[in-house]
């Protein structure tokens, strides 16, 4: 019998409901009632831990105005003026569990960060 999303959702809340109460591990519960623990992860991951998109900002950078067209390309650090933009810390973490982790990165160092990781997005 194949296990669905949408089963697996039914299963969740009752556990958070009676699981929780009954001081039931999440794994017990799921495979007493026939749902594999790395199936519930799976979905576990998926539904609840999605990346987010944060805004950066950089003291002392003006913002663009609101619905200004932006240009194709980049800036360089030289059209932004002439403070140099260093990103503290990035850090990805992939539904598989790899996690990518950078730290003071340039402006540079980020685009090009950015370009590598394009093409595994579009895979």
């Amino acid at each position: 019998m194949a296990v669905t999303s949408k089963d697996i959702e039914i299963l969740w809340d009752r556990f958070t409901t009676e699981g929780v109460t009954k001081g039931i591990s999440v794994h017990q519960y799921f495979e007493s009632n026939g749902v594999p623990y790395h199936v519930f992860e799976k979905w576990y991951k998926k539904k609840f831990q999605q990346g987010g998109i944060a805004d950066c900002v950089v003291e002392g950078a003006s913002s663009p105005a609101p619905h200004t067209p932006q240009p194709s390309s980049s800036p360089s650090p030289s059209q932004t003026g002439s403070k140099e933009v260093t990103v503290n810390n990035i850090v990805i973490c992939l539904s598989n569990g790899m996690k990518i982790e950078h730290r003071r990165l340039s402006y540079v160092e980020l685009l090009s960060f950015i370009q590598k990781l394009k093409p595994l997005c579009l895979a």
